[in-house]
C-alpha cells in the first residue's frame, strides 16, 4: 500500500509539473503572437504616415526623425520598441528612405539595427554561439510609395498638356484661315489679352493661379502632382514663339527633379 501511495504521489508530481510547463509555454506563444501582432500594427500605421508625408521625407536628404514618425503614425512604443531610418537613397529617378522597427532581444542577440548609409537591417547574432539570430521585426522600403507618385504625377503633366492641346485645336477650328499665324498657348498682346487667349506667363507659374483651368478645362486635381506640389507652366520659358507652338509644362519632385512635358501646336 505504501509503495501504492509513493507511486501515485509520483504521478501526481509528475503530471503538475507537465501542466505547469504547459501553461508557461501557452503564455509564452501568446506573448509572441500579441508581440507580432502589435509590430505588425505599428508598420501598418508607419507605411500610411509615410505615403501621406512622402513630400515631406522626400525633400529630407537625412534621417527622418523616428519619434516624430511615430508619434504622427499613432504607434505608442511597447515592448521597448526600437526605430531606426536610413538617409535618403536614389536610383537615379525617385528618392526613398528606408525604416525598419524591431522588438530586440536583450539577452540573447547582439548587433541587431539597420545601416544609415545604406538602409540594409541585421537582425544581429546570438550571444550563446555567434550563430544568425531572429527578432521580431518590420522594414519598410519607400521606394514603391514614391514610384506610384511619381508615375501619377507624370499622368497629370500628360493630361494637362492634353486639355491644352486640345484647347489649341479647339480654338483654330473657330478660326481656320489662322493656320500657322495665330498662338493660342499664348496671348498676340500681353497687354491686351483676348477672349479665349491664354494671358503671357513668362517665367513658371503654378497653374492653378493661370487662366489654364479654364479655358482649357484643366480640372483642380490636376493642377498639383501626387505629392501635393504645384504643377506649373510658361508659354515662353521652354516654349516655342513660332510655329509650331509650344507651351511648357512641368512640375518638381520633393528631391528637386523636374518633371516636364510639352504641349504641342496640334
Amino acid at each position: 500500500m505504501q509503495m501504492l501511495l509513493v507511486g501515485l504521489l509520483g504521478l501526481v508530481v509528475a503530471v503538475s509539473v507537465g501542466m505547469l510547463r504547459s501553461e508557461d509555454q501557452a503564455r509564452t506563444n501568446r506573448a509572441d503572437v500579441d508581440r507580432a501582432a502589435y509590430l505588425q500594427d505599428a508598420a501598418a500605421r508607419l507605411a500610411r504616415w509615410y505615403d501621406f508625408n512622402s513630400a515631406t521625407t522626400g525633400a529630407q536628404v537625412g534621417q527622418i526623425d523616428m519619434a516624430q514618425a511615430l508619434a504622427g503614425a499613432g504607434v505608442t512604443p511597447r515592448y521597448n520598441l526600437q526605430a531606426a531610418s536610413s538617409v535618403r537613397q536614389t536610383d537615379g529617378m525617385v528618392s526613398w528612405h528606408v525604416m525598419a522597427l524591431w522588438l530586440p532581444d536583450l539577452v540573447r542577440v547582439q548587433g541587431t539595427g539597420l545601416d544609415p548609409a545604406s538602409g540594409v537591417f541585421t537582425q544581429g547574432t546570438l550571444v550563446s554561439n555567434g550563430l544568425p539570430a531572429t527578432v521580431v521585426h518590420a522594414v519598410l522600403n519607400g521606394q514603391a510609395s514614391q514610384l506610384r507618385k511619381f508615375a501619377e504625377s507624370g499622368r497629370r503633366v500628360r493630361l494637362v498638356v492634353a486639355r491644352l492641346e486640345n484647347m489649341f485645336a479647339a480654338r483654330r477650328a473657330t478660326d481656320p484661315f489662322s493656320y500657322g499665324a495665330r498662338n493660342w498657348f499664348r496671348a498676340d498682346a500681353c497687354d491686351a489679352v483676348q477672349t479665349g487667349e491664354l494671358p503671357c506667363y513668362d517665367t513658371y507659374v503654378d497653374l492653378a493661379a493661370t487662366a489654364a483651368p479654364v479655358e482649357a478645362g484643366i480640372e483642380a486635381e490636376l493642377t498639383v502632382n501626387a505629392w501635393g506640389l504645384p504643377i506649373t507652366l510658361s508659354n515662353l520659358q521652354g516654349s516655342s514663339l513660332v510655329s509650331p507652338y509650344s507651351l511648357s509644362v512641368r512640375s518638381l519632385t520633393p528631391w528637386g527633379g523636374v518633371m516636364g512635358a510639352i504641349a504641342k501646336e496640334p
